[in-house]
């Protein structure tokens, strides 16, 4: 499917880029109008392209080089591929379809922030200690031994499915995409926040988590370093989610709860560090993916960090906007919000 021409991205044949993907995991391909497209590379795909490069490339018929790209094109069957299609040759495009196709797999991860964070590192097979481990130990006298091995956690990759694809769609990436590919004047910004929370979310120690998911806050909304760090970032986040005063105000206390927590993970200390917790990173993380979310499907209304600045401004001292697009689903923030009311009332150990 993916070898033919392809008469939907345009009258010309378009150059492609392709790349194996050991954070997705596709039975079937999944399109998307950013032109690319995301599949399982089988066997007769691989056949079927060296078939083609043979034909069309001279050089690809030479005995030394014939060797070297169809073992490359060989090494990509049976796994999951994304394909970047874009014009020209590989010097014209190659470096934009690498970072494209990156940024596909950043934004394939924060669209599963449905899940939880502990399924995502499951999924994806990533542990504390990734590479299979083995252990001995002998006392003294060698009376007494003990041995165990721990075996690496073999990734599955995310599903890209029928749902993926739609959850995709419905909540907004395909424009967040778009938008981060953009010359827009805030594309920058949104595009580092994301690198940051894709680290959080792939990060295995808490801690650390906590303090990548706050730069990923801190370089969406924080605009100046003499800026109140908590202050600052809880208003913004609860102006932009919701224009709903009872909303605004359950986003502002996550917010400023979280860093605390992240004071206490920081600057060591004990009675904030009891606030860390895995179930309020969780809630933060959705909240930044859908703070990204909504700063790009409103490009046209915030156009500069300057604009952006100034609307929270105004929310401080007028009435409420109610011409913001949401464009992600209403039980997506409204769960996030539940969770954190449940999060308050469970026993602390």
């Amino acid at each position: 499917m993916g070898m033919t021409r392809l008469v939907e991205f345009g009258t010309a044949e378009p150059g492609v880029f392709m790349r194996t993907s050991w954070i997705l995991a596709a039975k079937t391909a999944f399109t998307y109008p950013f032109k690319i497209r995301v599949k399982h590379f089988s066997v007769a795909d691989a056949e079927a392209l060296i078939t083609r490069i043979r034909k069309r490339n001279v050089f690809a018929r030479h005995s030394w080089e014939n060797n070297f790209y169809l073992e490359k094109i060989r090494a990509l069957a049976n796994k999951t591929i994304i394909e970047v299609y874009r014009p020209g040759q590989p010097d014209d495009f190659a470096d934009e379809a690498r970072k494209a196709a990156a940024l596909f797999e950043n934004l394939a991860i924060l669209s599963c922030t449905v899940l939880s964070k502990r399924q995502l590192l499951r999924d994806l097979g990533i542990a504390s200690r990734p590479a299979e481990e083995v252990e001995f130990v002998a006392g003294s006298g060698d009376y007494f031994l003990r041995a165990k091995t721990k075996l690496a956690v073999k990734p599955k990759g995310l599903p890209v499915t029928d749902r993926f694809d739609r959850r995709f769609r419905r909540y907004g990436f395909v424009d967040l995409f778009d938008f981060c590919i953009s010359k827009h004047g805030l594309a920058e910004r949104v595009t580092a926040s994301i690198h940051w929370l894709t680290e959080s979310r792939l990060e295995t120690r808490l801690e650390a988590s906590i303090v990548k998911t706050a730069i990923a806050l801190e370089t969406l909304l924080i605009f100046s370093e003499t800026e109140s760090l908590a202050r600052s970032l809880s208003e913004r986040a609860a102006f932009i989610l919701s224009p709903v005063p009872d909303r605004r105000h359950c986003i502002s206390k996550i917010i400023r709860r979280f860093y605390e927590a992240r004071s206490g993970v920081v600057h060591g200390s004990r009675d904030k560090a009891r606030l860390v917790s895995s179930e309020l990173l969780e809630i933060v993380d959705r909240l930044i993916t859908m703070l990204n979310l909504t700063v790009s499907a409103n490009a046209k209304a915030w156009t500069s960090q300057e604009a952006l600045r100034d609307w929270c401004e105004a929310e401080r001292w007028g009435a409420p906007s109610t011409s913001i697009v949401t464009p992600y689903p209403d039980s997506f923030l409204r769960k996030a919000l539940e969770r954190f009311s449940t999060h308050k009332r469970a026993p602390k150990n």
